[in-house]
């Protein structure tokens, strides 16, 4: 721009305003940095003030820099995944001690079946979440930790055949109807990999990612279903089978985080908080 009119009008303020301002920095440099042409309505910046202008945009990029880097971490929400399954298990009891740390308001919970979460935790949606698994996990771009580990088991209503023996074999279940979980879920995957290793094959009636829907379908008899133990309390009205085959896996609640993420110190915080209170219940 070579006009204080075309520059008083780019930062929406008066002529007289931008010419002022030019002034007194030269005054107080006491050197030239603008020619002005009268004649033809135009200005030059001199060699001075280009030099002046190169290191005002350095300064600037140093200001920009300080300005990101001093932002309060907590600014930042954590992207935090939390499978249904765990989360009704475990944070309830988690969310006491979160709110006393202060990271309680600062958490931005994404909220799906593990599945899902491990592919949002590699993209980078998520940055820190506790997953499900039927083994520990080991991927190359994730830090894990097995926190803890139980069995799966068959629910079914209290007055179906099959309520009537503690433990099942996978080749019972053949031609149940089912209640399962849909395609995001760990269980899912599981329990279609011990139908096939097994020869089985169920009606699958209803799917779903509500835990407490699964429970409460299976205790009008409108299915068995496939269930980690953790998701099991003494309230629901579903009778609890353990299975009997040596093949089937157990259930790895873990914390997983990106490896290349930096963890800020609320971050720090929230894993300690999981992993003390989840190794401990």
């Amino acid at each position: 721009m070579h006009s204080y009119t075309k520059v008083a009008a780019y930062y929406q303020v008066s002529q007289p305003t931008i010419s002022l301002a030019v002034q007194r920095l030269e005054n107080e440099l006491h050197i030239e940095l603008v020619q002005r042409n009268q004649a033809h309505h135009q200005i030059e910046i001199t060699p001075a003030g280009k030099q002046l202008a190169q290191h005002a945009q350095i300064i600037s990029n140093e200001v920009t820099a300080i300005e990101q880097s001093l932002v309060p971490q907590k600014q930042q929400p954590i992207n935090f995944g939390l499978p249904p399954i765990i989360g009704n298990y475990y944070f309830p009891s988690l969310a006491a001690q979160l709110g006393e740390t202060g990271i309680l308001d600062d958490l931005s919970n994404l909220e799906a079946g593990s599945k899902k979460l491990l592919h949002q935790l590699i993209d980078g949606t998520v940055d820190i979440a506790l997953l499900g698994s039927a083994a520990p996990f080991h991927n190359q771009n994730l830090t894990t930790t097995v926190l803890t580990q139980n069995q799966f088991k068959i629910i079914t209503a209290k007055e179906h055949p099959l309520a009537q023996h503690p433990t099942v074999r996978m080749r019972d279940l053949d031609q149940a109807d089912f209640i399962g979980f849909n395609d995001d879920f760990i269980h899912a995957e599981t329990f279609q990999k011990l139908c096939r290793l097994h020869g089985v094959r169920v009606n699958t009636r209803y799917r779903t990612q509500d835990v407490e829907l699964i429970k409460q379908l299976v205790a009008q008899n409108v299915g068995i279903s496939f269930l980690t133990e953790t998701a099991i309390t003494p309230k629901d009205q579903v009778q609890t089978l353990n299975i009997a085959d040596d093949d089937v896996p157990n259930f790895f609640v873990s914390l997983a985080r990106r490896t290349k993420h930096p963890l800020s110190e609320e971050e720090q915080r929230l894993m300690q908080v999981l992993q003390t209170a989840i190794k401990a219940k």
